[in-house]
């Protein structure tokens, strides 16, 4: 009877015991649910973190923290039953929690630990599951592409937009999906290629007609606005400012465009400047002048203004604004993706010498147990080749003496070879020999070479010329300006034009050719991106900064821009006064 009683006391006891464990886990996953979706309604809210904590109540003792999270759902236990029970379902909740956690570090000025963490999210998702969490996979991408966007790599960022974009159109969400489609005109941009700029807008304005966003589609203009300026297609800019103002709603009932979008008073004064309607140009350039941010713009417009009109006054006081204000400018507007790079280059430096520190650890460890396994099995050998030394030692002498004689006899067979081959040969049948060998190993190379040169398609006469005097390189400077072509009979005035991507082609195969090691410098040694790449070519080839503008169809400062970002990838440069010489030196 006794007995009985203590085996139902101890089941009754452990039943307890599961209960409370049960408990403890589902208050738990409770907390940890509600930290991350308070987490997750913050960061949808713009608000701030300040740190990776989440209060829960009024309470500051209710706090969970996000990498505590982040644990729970870790924990190899929930993971396995996260894969192989369709009750737990907490991948879901880890991705989420991983995201959360990365926009913590965002905030913190964090940025190479928050996209790390943001990858560990991507890595936790199981994109082959019928459940997988496409709308927080979206998310997290979209994250990606901004800091991208703030460091200046816009081939990275333009892979996080590929990936947002296929993500948004997993989860059904149409309308992220169109708005991820026209974010990628940012990284186009950067690149400089405008063609993909205008494909992309004629493609995302036909998605959002189709879905009956008539304002969204006339939203899209404000970039092809701006490159039909550039390019001096009025016509075509006035037709798409018609649309932007009278559809887009972004206008009030006086023509004010809405707060933070002031930058189209400039694309608009731009447009009057163009087509000479210069008091119109004009009040659109003044009203940026009341706008802090778009001070430049509006200093750079009434520059062209005046020099237009011929005001030497007003272009000398524009002039000295808007190059105070660029100044200011081009100081500032890095910083922010200096620091993001340093911090990155920080944190992986030690990355690495925590991962070299610790595989120095393990190598040691694995070096110390490797002694003592050796050590040990030389004791024991030791112990046996004592015993049996003596008759180990007679054996090796014997063996000796057997190959001291074997030796003897090889060499006297030797030495007779040696006789009757020196009484065979002279010396000038080696002469004759040798002369041979050599003339057929000439013959071979010269068709060797003569077989690279026909693959090469290079000829006798294009080695040692100029690259200067090629005709690419002609072609190219005067395309850079207008010019006077004579004809049969009469003159043509050809006007300046941008490069065509066969002519770059050609002009890339003529640098090959005639200055290869600065095309594999260029190329093979450094990662460059299309825009750098090109601008370089340029400046090796003395084009001035206006040139460079005309032929890749983009502006000053970005041509700017682009040769301070050579200088600091190739050289390490500060300022790009002597980017053209260590170019050169190459």
């Amino acid at each position: 009877m006794k007995t009985r009683n203590k085996i139902i006391i101890g089941i009754f006891v452990a039943c307890l015991a599961v209960a409370a464990g049960i408990w403890m886990e589902v208050r738990t996953g409770r907390q940890m649910r509600a930290a991350v979706e308070q987490a997750l309604e913050q960061n949808r809210n713009y608000v701030p973190f300040t740190s990776d904590t989440i209060y829960l109540g009024v309470d500051s003792s209710d706090a969970v923290t996000l990498r505590d999270a982040v644990a729970y759902y870790r924990h190899p236990l929930r993971r396995f039953l996260s894969r192989h029970s369709s009750f737990f379902t907490l991948n879901s909740s880890l991705i989420k929690s991983l995201y959360a956690l990365g926009c913590v570090y965002r905030d913190l000025h964090e940025a190479p630990i928050a996209i790390i963490t943001w990858e560990e999210a991507v890595a936790a998702a199981d994109t082959t599951a019928d459940d997988c969490d496409y709308a927080t996979l979206y998310r997290v991408y979209g994250q990606m592409a901004d800091i991208y966007f703030r460091q200046y790599m816009p081939e990275k960022e333009l892979e996080a937009r590929e990936a947002y974009n296929h993500y948004t159109l997993l989860s059904g969400d149409t309308i992220n999906y169109i708005r991820g489609l026209l974010l990628r005109n940012d990284a186009y941009l950067a690149l400089g290629d405008t063609a993909s700029v205008l494909e992309n807008i004629k493609y995302v304005r036909q998605l959002y007609l189709e879905h009956g966003m008539t304002q969204e589609a006339a939203q899209v203009y404000p970039s092809a606005i701006q490159i039909a300026l550039i390019g001096g297609e009025y016509e075509k800019a006035d037709s798409m400012m018609q649309i932007f103002e009278k559809e887009s709603g972004l206008f009030d009932d006086d023509g004010n465009i809405e707060p933070g979008r002031e930058i189209y008073h400039y694309h608009k004064g731009s447009y009057y400047l163009g087509i000479h309607q210069l008091d119109s140009a004009e009040r659109q350039f003044r009203l940026l002048l009341n706008i802090p941010a778009n001070q430049l713009n509006a200093y750079q417009g009434l520059l062209a203004l005046f020099r237009v009109k011929g005001d030497l006054d007003s272009t000398l006081h524009y002039s000295n604004l808007y190059e105070s204000a660029l100044a200011k400018y081009l100081s500032e507007t890095p910083n922010e993706a200096i620091v993001l790079a340093e911090s990155m280059y920080d944190y992986s430096r030690q990355q690495q010498v925590a991962q070299e520190q610790e595989l120095r650890a393990n190598r040691n460890r694995t070096l110390l147990l490797i002694i003592v396994f050796l050590s040990s099995i030389g004791f024991t050998y030791a112990y046996f080749y004592v015993r049996r030394k003596k008759m180990e030692r007679e054996m090796e002498r014997h063996r000796l003496l057997h190959s001291y004689g074997k030796a003897l006899e090889d060499l006297k067979e030797a030495q007779q070879e040696v006789t009757i081959l020196q009484r065979s040969i002279t010396k000038q049948e080696e002469i004759k020999n040798i002369l041979s060998d050599k003339s057929v190993k000439i013959k071979m190379l010269k068709t060797t070479i003569r077989d690279l040169q026909k693959r090469l398609d290079i000829s006798a006469k294009d080695i040692g010329t100029n690259i200067m005097a090629t005709d690419i390189v002609k072609s190219f400077q005067q395309m850079a300006s207008a010019h006077v072509a004579e004809n049969d009979s009469s003159k043509t005035i050809v006007a300046a034009r941008a490069a065509k991507e066969r002519e770059w082609k050609q002009l890339a195969e003529a640098l090959r050719l005639y200055h290869p090691c600065f095309y594999l410098f260029i190329t093979m040694e450094h990662k460059l991106s299309p825009l750098e790449y090109r601008v370089s070519i340029l400046s090796y080839l003395h084009f001035n900064i206006m040139d460079m503008a005309t032929l890749l169809n983009t502006s000053k400062q970005v041509i700017s821009n682009t040769r301070a970002s050579i200088g600091r990838k190739l050289f390490s440069l500060k300022s790009t006064a002597s980017l053209d010489e260590c170019l050169r030196r190459i």
